[in-house]
């Protein structure tokens, strides 16, 4: 079997490692087909990083392959390339030609399928009351409270993470050349290496910035330009004053933020299985303790979830965070069914 070189672009070369995984997946290969496989890798650097990226994907079918996106892909991939070679096939010589063609659509059903696939983000998620640590590729390190999810993109030029819900702590390894950036609803952290912490609570974002610095930026629309998020009552960018040791808010309807100082081992205590309170919005310490338990607290009223509440607390232990807000606030608490109800007093 000869071989000529020739440049391919990342498209192609694609394509190629695609077909030389299904070669694989079928057998053995033969001394010339080794040796062309061999020539193939040796051509270009980029070809080996191709085929161990398609493997990858490849050995991921296996969870992929029955989801209802991936089934879409690949159904379009076969109905246009029958689409595109219905002649071909029904020539007199259409038996190899088939043959040629059914190979050639695998290959286009599988390299559609490894797009779809790289496509997709890596998703970290924890359940209700449970708590992960995740190492990155990069050695980035997350730290996921209860009921929370990030999805993971590491690309060449850059790390793009995206917290969809819940609370998340982000060691971050140096690489100027890669930002980091965790969105949050319209709002953005970027940094390079640095420890800080982003949290959804009721429509806001919290950052704690632990070392280092971030920027925090915003947009107005989706197809707007990011901007810094600016002070409130104040001129200038609002994470100027992100200090380690301190907290920005940001409303997530509002172009500007609040800075404060923050105290960074209260702000932790939750990876150590504790919730601690101190002048807390009661809606804010609920959102958090129903992070850990499936009995749910609901607020009846906004007169009761602006009450501020003090203590430190387990997490999951619903009924002792129960017996302190009862003890130390004018509220009603009644149960219903699997969930907590609290009401102001009126």
């Amino acid at each position: 079997m000869s071989l000529s070189v020739v440049e391919t672009g990342p498209q192609t070369r694609l394509e190629e490692a695609s077909t030389w995984c299904l070669r694989l997946s079928e057998g053995a290969l033969s001394i010339e087909e080794h040796a062309a496989f061999d020539a193939w890798i040796d051509a270009d650097p980029d070809n080996l990083d191709a085929f161990e990226r398609t493997v990858r994907v490849w050995q991921r079918f296996g969870a992929a392959a029955t989801t209802p996106e991936f089934i879409e892909v690949r159904e379009r991939a076969l109905a246009t390339y029958r689409k595109r070679n219905q002649a071909r096939w029904s020539a007199p010589s259409g038996s190899r030609r088939a043959l040629w063609s059914i190979a050639a659509c695998l290959v286009l059903a599988f390299v559609a399928g490894v797009l779809w696939l790289q496509s997709q983000p890596d998703i970290y998620r924890t359940a209700v009351g449970e708590r992960r640590l995740v190492v990155l590729a990069d050695g980035s390190r997350i730290s996921l409270d209860a009921a929370t999810r990030v999805d993971v993109r590491l690309e060449k030029d850059r790390r793009v993470l995206v917290l969809r819900q819940g609370r998340a702590k982000f060691d971050v390894a140096r690489d100027p050349f890669r930002p980091f950036s965790v969105a949050a609803g319209d709002k953005t952290v970027v940094a390079t290496g640095t420890s800080f912490s982003v949290e959804l609570l009721r429509r806001q974002m919290h950052v704690v910035l632990y070392e280092g610095q971030v920027a925090v930026m915003a947009k107005a629309s989706s197809d707007a330009v990011a901007v810094p998020v600016g002070l409130k009552g104040r001129d200038g960018a609002a994470d100027r004053l992100l200090k380690p040791g301190s907290e920005l808010v940001a409303n997530m309807s509002q172009p500007t933020a609040s800075v404060a100082p923050t105290d960074l081992a209260r702000s932790l205590s939750w990876e150590v299985g504790q919730l601690t309170f101190i002048d807390e919005p009661l809606y804010s310490a609920v959102e958090r303790v129903n992070r850990y338990s499936t009995r749910k607290i609901e607020l009846k009223d906004a007169r009761a979830a602006k009450l501020e509440i003090n203590g430190v607390f387990n997490t999951g232990d619903v009924d002792a965070f129960i017996v302190g807000v009862r003890e130390t606030l004018p509220v009603r608490i009644t149960p219903e069914g699997e969930t907590v109800v609290i009401a102001s007093e009126r």
